[in-house]
């Protein structure tokens, strides 16, 4: 077998739909074989049977992210890579944003890198070492509008990506960031036309990205390619984060 992740156990979330799916696709022609954790039942129409083991799990629990780590070391053997890719994302500004939603997005967005960390981390170890990959956004390291609770949660998500890099170094797990701009989701797809023109404006690159755009660099970050990485969070963003 060949490719970027030839032979490697992954896991990753969010992934019925947008990156999460790109990335089942991507890291399975590139070697690997997939647990699809998502809560929607979309999931088990990802993937391959014998490549891709579907499971509906809300990661923002702790039953949840356990049970994609059990599914991983029960149907392959372990866990090499973890892509935290599950995410939401509404607006509103920290005025508007009640409590109710700020735990909501916190919960998905931040709560679960730390909860698949957590269960996976060990999983890791056993085998001498891993990746992981969590999703961020650019917004966790540029400002933006009517974003408070989305911000606040990508930004915890790129300084808990540096407490786990400089803390298991050492072990053989490295864990990097991706921040990606603007990409062409279900969940961007309803933005109002004027709206989304607007979005892409702050590209230099004069256009939104593609899932594939995202996926791609989570594989090469968790290939051994990588081997000298950690602790980054790379914009994929088209050049919005030197505008």
């Amino acid at each position: 077998m060949s490719g970027l992740l030839a032979g490697k156990i992954a896991i990753i979330t969010g992934a019925a739909s947008g990156i999460g799916r790109a990335a089942v696709s991507i890291f399975t022609s590139e070697g690997a074989r997939v647990v699809a954790g998502d809560r929607a039942a979309g999931v088990h129409e990802v993937g391959k049977p014998g490549e891709v083991v579907p499971v509906i799990a809300d990661v923002s629990r702790r039953e949840g992210a356990a049970a994609v780590v059990r599914a991983a070391e029960e149907s392959f053997g372990g866990v090499d890579v973890l892509f935290n890719n599950a995410g939401i994302e509404r607006l509103a500004n920290v005025v508007d944003t009640t409590e109710e939603l700020w735990h909501e997005i916190l919960d998905v967005n931040l709560k679960s890198v730390f909860l698949c960390c957590q269960a996976a981390i060990p999983a890791m170890l056993r085998r001498g070492g891993g990746a992981i990959v969590n999703n961020a956004s650019i917004n966790g390291i540029r400002g933006n509008t009517k974003l408070a609770a989305y911000q606040a949660s990508k930004g915890g998500v790129v300084a808990l990506t540096y407490s786990v890099a400089i803390d298991y170094a050492s072990q053989g797990i490295r864990c990097n960031a991706v921040c990606p701009g603007t990409i062409q989701t279900p969940m961007v797809g309803t933005r109002p036309p004027d709206v989304l023109q607007a979005m892409i404006a702050k590209h230099p690159i004069g256009r939104i990205g593609q899932p594939e755009d995202v996926a791609w660099l989570a594989c090469f970050l968790a290939s051994d390619r990588a081997s000298f990485l950690t602790g980054l969070a790379v914009p994929v963003a088209g050049g919005r984060d030197i505008r």
